[in-house]
């Protein structure tokens, strides 16, 4: 005998209660929506209209798009589509440049397949929505990430096209992310049931979606953690959104119907930035793996606020200084803590240590202090240095705050404390040491080292002890050696210039490689050099390890003009400009001849204001290379931007005589070719530069500014659908198109949608925000236009 199965009815693969599809979400899904109208209507442009009332459709071709159907308008080659899902018209796709065989048997067929595509655009809608939340899903955040990632590290060298900004309004090369974490859903879930920890959820999503700004991303990230990811955002700007979020999230509540009362689920705020919470060999992972790592990130200062201080966010780099905790107590006056090299955790480093059930400024003493001994990525081992009071024990839980010293202790009698597996000074001891040897040197040489990170993890204390070995043995015994962390030693070579160094460390390389010992990465500072001081040379030596890195094996690096550079590169890219122009200039005074520091030195100074300085030091670098192209570009743009066409003209065209395809030298022609109104060359400068590698997508926004000079709406609305199809977050696209939305009388709250978040994204541009009000007046909204105008001139002046 034979069984059928019987088949399960779905009436719909669109739920009924799931997400629907608005106007603004026709912008976003551009592309997709594009993509599926153009596989059964081919078409070269296209553009989207939104009528404010049907009664803007009354007449010619509109009046059939009105009635849901497709239409041709004569002579022009184009086929207008209704967009029309659940009986709901959202708007028209306007086909140019499209053909339809046989009208009559077609047209009636075109609606219904543009409805499909609506459709489609609404399943993939449900499949990146969280259903419990309606927040995006954490797929799709990771995927955000990436793409922001990928975005930044267009600009972390000053070297890039993108460094001096390009004009592009309100750019960062940066992002930020905040995790929520509600640590007591699983609480409530089990004292009040699943549907009030359901609604708590749901409550803290509409918080945080309230609170988002127009172009950040809300997420859910996991079982009961929410995200936020914030393009552009810098960290100072990440950190008072997340206070902001935290005090909003200390006031949730959610009520229990059967109960009748008000249950607090308790929320946590964390937050970290890229780049600037990154750093190391997680800067070399996939655009993916770093996401996933900045995420984690900010849910482990998530968890260190829940148990500090729930009421407040909590940044990563703020982990180390206030948010460590005591692990374990252990014999001989030593203890396990839960921090590590991961957040940045030292040898030699100094915690106080407060009691674990209150926050430490409730106590007007701390129970003691500690010294880091042993880091390893996830734990460290201290030392208890002193104790408050002997009743009261440190114990498990017991919270840390980093102590802030200037300079090491007075020296005492390092050679009683010694590391158990290299023989070797500790770190703290050796810091005490260098401070009292230092003085009566009147040159020293430090060498600072390490094994590489990708050595089996079981051999470093072999490989690490038997490197203390060779360097105790090719350094002499005048020489005095530390352990810096857990894979690298600190050598301090009294009386040893860097080029003697430099020859020591050849021979003990060799001396390994003979052994079969993995080689170090080695980086050498002198005293005296430059302006430095003592002090210095630790500082320069772990600059000068930073180079070596870089080099090729034998990685052997001197804290030279070169390694100053590279640090102020990583300056450069983590914000700090004025530590990075301070740090060039170094680099220069070490080697006039630098011309990588002298470029970088001109971009820093131009991203601080000072174009002037920063084009003597162009031309400078053009003295001695008269083809340095990145040189003759930011010249060029220098120029530019201080008003001296012709100089900017020169410059641009002797960069393209070094590179015929360089895209930002053939789109600055461009625009001061429309500056001058020769739109004609304006336009061949552009269409040049969409030819180039990568410049497709990039030159839709300043062929739409063309169009607009000409007065043609047309021609700039598709340009500029072009170029946020490129680029969704470039402000300056989203503002022209809010003002094309505008003047031809379509939908306001659209064009609302589009100004708000290009003022969002460059919140220091007048004319964003008064595009803005002008899109509030349209739809009545009068005090939020005027409110709105304020801020305006308050940008303007």
């Amino acid at each position: 005998m034979e069984y059928t199965l019987p088949m399960k009815a779905h009436p719909s693969l669109l739920p009924d209660d799931g997400p629907g599809l608005d106007r603004r979400d026709l912008i976003t899904y551009e592309h997709l929506l594009r993509d599926e109208i153009a596989a059964f209507l081919p078409h070269k442009s296209y553009s989207l209209y939104f009528p404010k009332t049907l009664d803007d459709m009354a007449d010619g071709p509109m009046a059939e798009v009105a009635a849901g159907r497709a239409a041709v308008v004569p002579g022009e080659r184009r086929v207008l589509l209704p967009l029309v899902l659940r009986g709901r018209l959202l708007g028209v796709f306007v086909a140019r440049e499209a053909r339809v065989r046989a009208p009559k048997a077609t047209l009636p067929h075109l609606a219904t397949m543009a409805r499909m595509s609506l459709e489609k655009i609404l399943l993939y809608k449900n499949a990146v929505t969280d259903p419990d939340t309606g927040l995006a899903t954490r797929e799709l955040l990771l995927r955000a990430m990436a793409r922001a990632i990928g975005q930044v590290g267009d600009c972390l060298h000053p070297g890039s096209d993108r460094s001096l900004g390009n004009g592009t309004p309100g750019f960062a090369a940066c992002f930020g992310l905040v995790a929520v974490r509600l640590h007591g859903l699983e609480h409530c879930q089990e004292a009040y049931g699943p549907a009030l920890a359901a609604k708590a959820l749901a409550e803290a999503a509409r918080t945080l979606a309230a609170l988002a700004p127009e172009q950040a991303l809300a997420a859910r990230a996991g079982d009961d953690t929410l995200a936020l990811c914030l393009p552009g955002a810098t960290p100072s700007a990440c950190r008072d959104l997340a206070d902001i979020l935290a005090r909003a999230m200390a006031e949730l509540q959610v009520t229990d119907p059967v109960l009748d009362q008000r249950v607090h689920p308790g929320v946590s705020v964390g937050h970290a930035a890229y780049p600037q919470d990154m750093n190391g060999n997680a800067l070399r992972l996939a655009a993916q793996e770093q996401a996933a790592t900045l995420l984690r990130k900010a849910l482990r200062a998530a968890a260190v606020a829940a148990r500090t201080a729930p009421e407040r966010a909590v940044g990563y780099p703020q982990i180390l200084d206030e948010g460590g905790q005591v692990q374990a107590v252990l014999p001989l006056g030593r203890l396990t803590v839960d921090l590590g090299s991961a957040v940045g955790a030292r040898e030699g480093q100094r915690f106080l240590v407060w009691p674990g059930e209150a926050s430490p400024g409730a106590h007007a003493a701390p129970k003691g202090e500690i010294a880091l001994l042993e880091v390893r990525r996830s734990h460290c081992v201290a030392e208890i240095m002193t104790q408050a009071d002997p009743g009261q024990p440190l114990a498990p839980g017991d919270r840390l705050t980093r102590i802030h010293e200037a300079a090491p202790q007075a020296p005492g009698a390092p050679g009683q404390h010694r590391d158990a597996l290299t023989g070797l000074l500790r770190y703290r001891d050796f810091l005490e040491h260098w401070a009292g040897a230092r003085d009566a040197q009147r040159t020293f040489t430090l060498a600072l080292m390490r094994l590489p990170d990708d050595a089996d993890p079981r051999h470093t204390e072999t490989a690490l002890n038997d490197l203390a070995r060779a360097c105790a043995a090719t350094f002499g015994p005048g020489a005095t050696g530390g352990r810096h962390s857990l894979g690298g030693l600190v050598w301090l070579l009294p009386g040893t210039p860097a080029r003697q160094a430099a020859r020591l460390c050849d021979t003990l390389l060799a001396r390994l490689g003979r052994s079969g010992t993995p080689a170090p990465a080695i980086g050498l500072a002198q005293y005296p050099w430059l302006s430095f001081s003592r002090a210095d040379t630790l500082d320069n030596a772990a600059k000068a390890l930073e180079y070596a890195l870089l080099l090729p094996a034998p990685h052997l690096g001197r804290c030279d003009s070169l390694a100053l550079t590279i640090h102020a590169d990583k300056l450069f890219a983590q914000g700090r400009l004025f530590d990075a122009i301070e740090e060039y200039k170094l680099a220069l005074l070490a080697d006039r001849a630098n011309t990588t520091a002298r470029n970088s030195l001109g971009v820093a100074l131009a991203r601080t204001g000072d174009l002037a300085g920063a084009k003597r030091q162009f031309k400078t670098v053009l003295a001695r290379n008269p083809k340095d192209i990145f040189a003759l570009y930011n010249y060029g743009y220098a120029c530019q931007r201080t008003g001296k066409a012709a100089q900017a003209r020169e410059a641009y065209r002797a960069c393209l005589a070094v590179d015929k395809a360089h895209t930002f030298a053939l789109v600055r022609l461009g625009e001061l070719a429309q500056a001058a109104r020769r739109f004609a060359d304006a336009r061949r400068y552009f269409l040049r530069a969409q030819g180039t590698p990568g410049g497709h997508g990039l030159t839709h926004r300043y062929l739409a500014r063309l169009a607009l000079a000409q007065n043609d709406a047309e021609q700039a609305r598709e340009h500029l659908h072009q170029a946020l199809i490129h680029d969704p977050m470039d402000a300056l696209a989203l503002h022209l198109m809010a003002r094309l939305y505008l003047d031809g009388g379509e939908d306001p709250e659209v064009a609302e949608a589009l100004a708000r978040q290009s003022a969002a994204l460059a919140p220091g541009q007048p004319r964003f925000w008064a595009e803005l009000a002008r899109a509030l007046t349209a739809q009545g909204k009068h005090q939020e236009a005027a409110t709105t105008l304020a801020r305006a001139e308050q940008q303007q002046a």
